[in-house]
């Protein structure tokens, strides 16, 4: 997806922070003119303000599945407190009673300057929570925004507070931004990718986790098995219909009739549905998947309903290890063999973790007729090496923003006719990625 910056999203910070800038500049302006002491009372009072909006920034919430629910929380207690201090000053400028004595005056320190400083305080920490850890990139952070609204805060409140007919009412207009902020930042949230860690194992050279993603703005979501900083597989979790993966389709596409006997061979297929599509589909259908993580064909089983498992059965088998040494001990010819490239990425990619033996073995690998097949990415630059007698095709899923590419090399023979290849691979319907 797009690391676009949402629109308007400096504008909650900002508000915020005029918001903070006005109810510091009111409270000075009540308190100061109506106690004694101009430096001692200055001083209590920016000491209070200070520490207050220190505390809201220092009680910033931990990144977590809830930290939106917590965030609006926190938006509805600002909103209260400040809410609290216009009653406060509104009770301050009518009853004289309530500002007579030191009690009165603490209470007043409290309630007009301490609450709302340090609701506007949790709500900037929270904000920038929610930036930092947005995945997506798509959140910038508050400060800047915060710092430009106190300025435009004193200086409206400068300007306005005079005239006013108390100063009260100019915390009533701080409801109103704020009001306004909060509808604005929960449309800014829709755009924050929400991230829930749904399976996790600690592996030798990275851990591998399955994640489900969600993108309110855009309506998606994603699960996805992760390796390290590496994606392996994408499934969408939307109820309507999902896309069907490239190598399922390219299955689909170079299936034989069900009364010919059919080798596959799936290389990096531990997270793929490719082996059931063929077992369920073909019934001479025979697959053998080799992968380089136990813990990436366990957790396929688990949440990408996968169906395998680490074993050797009648017509499935499944192992794991050095590819390399897998590649060496196959001996029979296959009719389709399929290298997954997301698989290949955590190890440099096809030229990093298949050596030059074992990518030559591969296309002895291949029967006459047969097809040798790279996805979802197109391997690096001089890979494949079209050999002679091989016919070569390079297929793109124009369709789906994922940016699936495959890259096919086929035996000459008797192999399957390309414009079968290409409207199997391109018959699945569009999908989307995070």
């Amino acid at each position: 997806m797009s690391s676009r910056v949402p629109r308007f999203g400096w504008l909650p910070s900002l508000l915020v922070g005029a918001s903070a800038a006005i109810v510091a500049e009111v409270a000075v302006a009540v308190l100061l003119y109506t106690g004694p002491g101009f430096v001692r009372s200055l001083t209590v009072i920016l000491a209070v303000e200070g520490a207050a909006l220190a505390a809201g920034l220092w009680s910033a919430p931990t990144p977590g599945a809830d930290l939106v629910d917590r965030l609006r929380r926190r938006w509805l207690l600002c909103l209260l407190a400040f809410l609290a201090a216009a009653l406060y000053g509104t009770a301050w400028t009518f009853l004289p009673q309530v500002s007579e004595g030191r009690i009165a005056q603490g209470i007043g320190l409290t309630i007009l300057a301490g609450l709302p400083l340090l609701a506007a305080g949790a709500v900037l920490g929270g904000i920038a929570v929610a930036s930092s850890s947005d995945p997506g990139g798509r959140l910038r952070g508050p400060g800047a925004s915060a710092a430009a609204g106190a300025a435009l805060g004193f200086i409206f409140t400068g300007l306005v507070l005079p005239r006013a007919p108390m100063p009260a009412s100019l915390l009533l207009g701080c409801l109103v931004m704020l009001s306004l902020g909060g509808m604005v930042f929960g449309s800014v949230l829709g755009a924050r990718m929400q991230i829930d860690v749904r399976g996790h194992r600690a592996v030798r050279g990275g851990d591998v986790s399955v994640e489900d993603r969600r993108l309110p703005i855009a309506n998606l979501a994603l699960r996805v098995l992760r390796e390290g900083d590496h994606i392996r597989r994408t499934i969408s979790l939307d109820r309507g219909v999902a896309p069907v993966p490239w190598d399922v389709s390219l299955i689909r596409a170079s299936m034989p009739g069900p009364e010919v006997a059919w080798r596959v061979l799936l290389i990096g297929g531990g997270a793929s549905s490719a082996a059931r599509t063929v077992l369920r589909e073909h019934p001479l259908g025979n697959v053998d998947v080799l992968d380089r993580t136990g813990a990436v064909v366990e957790l396929g089983r688990e949440y990408f309903e996968t169906e395998l498992a680490i074993a050797r059965g009648e017509r499935l088998w499944v192992t794991v290890g050095h590819l390399d040494d897998l590649v060496e001990r196959l001996a029979s010819p296959y009719d389709l063999v399929v290298i997954d490239t997301a698989a290949l990425a955590p190890i440099g990619g096809v030229v990093g973790g298949l050596s030059r033996t074992t990518r030559g073995r591969l296309l002895d690998l291949v029967s006459a007729g047969g097809t040798l097949a790279w996805g979802p990415a197109a391997p690096e630059p001089g890979m494949p090496e079209v050999a002679d007698g091989w016919a070569y095709l390079e297929v793109r899923r124009e369709s789906n923003r994922s940016g699936d590419e495959v890259v096919v090399l086929t035996k000459k023979g008797t192999a399957p006719e390309w414009p079968a290849l290409l409207d199997g691979f391109h018959a699945s319907p569009a999908g989307a990625s995070l």
